[in-house]
C-alpha cells in the first residue's frame, strides 16, 4: 500500500512539473535575435538593445554568438555593439524587429579603423526540404573582395560584397570544403576543410579579417549553426 501511494505521489510531481512548463511559454510581442561578433581584431564585445546592455550578449568573443535571444518587438530598435573593456563605442544602427522572426545582427569590419560595419539580416529558419540542408554566406570583410562560396565543388552564389548576407540555399548533406573565394585573386579566401553539413541543419558561413591581416585579423571563414 505504501509503495503504491509512493508512486502515486511521484506520477502527481511529475504531471505538475509537465503543466509548469507547457504554462511558462516564449515571453509575448518579442522577435529572436542572435548578436554576432565578426569584427577583426577585437577582444570581446558587449551588445546593447533600447539603450539597455544584454546580459546574455555580453563579453562576446570575436567570432562567438549569443544564440537566439528574445527582444521586444518594435519598428525602431536602436541595437549597438561595444568594447567589453573599454565600453568604447564600436557600430550601431535602428532596426525593426517583428514578433516571433528570427534575425542575425552582425558586428564586422576592423576594428582598428573606420571600416567596422553593422549587417542586419532576416533568417528564414522555415526546415529545408526532407533530406537536404540549408546554408547561407555573410562577407564581414573589409578587404571589398567580391567572393564566390562554394559548398564543395559546387558554386552556391557569387558577387557576394562586403556587408552582404545571402539568402540561404537549399543543398545536399556532404563532408567537403566550404569556400568564400576573391573572384579577383583567388587566394583571397576564407575555407573550411572537411565540414560536415548534415539533412535538416542551417548554416552561416562568415567571412572575416583582411588578406593582409594577421594572428585574429586574417581571412577567416566560421560556421554558425542556426538550429
Amino acid at each position: 500500500m505504501k509503495k503504491a501511494l509512493l508512486s502515486l505521489s511521484v506520477l502527481a510531481v511529475i504531471l505538475a512539473f509537465t503543466a509548469c512548463k507547457k504554462n511558462n511559454p516564449a515571453p509575448a510581442n518579442t522577435a529572436n535575435v542572435m548578436f554576432v561578433n565578426g569584427c577583426a581584431g577585437t577582444v570581446n564585445v558587449d551588445v546593447s538593445v533600447n539603450n539597455t546592455k544584454l546580459n546574455s550578449a555580453s563579453n562576446l568573443a570575436f567570432l562567438k554568438n549569443s544564440g537566439y535571444q528574445s527582444i521586444a518587438q518594435g519598428t525602431a530598435v536602436p541595437i549597438a555593439f561595444a568594447l567589453t573593456a573599454t565600453g568604447t563605442p564600436l557600430i550601431s544602427a535602428t532596426e525593426s524587429l517583428t514578433t516571433n522572426a528570427h534575425y542575425s545582427v552582425f558586428a564586422g569590419g576592423l576594428v582598428s579603423g573606420t571600416s567596422t560595419s553593422l549587417v542586419f539580416a532576416t533568417d528564414d529558419l522555415t526546415a529545408p526540404s526532407s533530406g537536404m540542408a540549408k546554408v547561407r554566406f555573410i562577407n564581414l570583410s573589409s578587404d571589398n573582395l567580391n567572393t564566390s562560396c562554394y559548398v564543395g565543388s559546387i558554386k552556391v552564389d557569387s558577387n557576394v560584397a562586403y556587408k552582404t548576407c545571402t539568402p540561404f540555399f537549399e543543398v545536399s548533406p556532404i563532408t567537403a570544403k566550404i569556400a568564400m573565394i576573391d573572384q579577383v585573386v583567388l587566394t583571397n579566401s576564407g575555407e573550411l576543410s572537411g565540414q560536415q553539413i548534415s539533412a535538416g541543419k542551417i548554416y552561416t558561413f562568415m567571412l572575416t579579417g583582411t588578406s593582409t591581416g594577421s594572428l585574429t585579423s586574417v581571412l577567416t571563414l566560421t560556421l554558425i549553426n542556426n538550429n
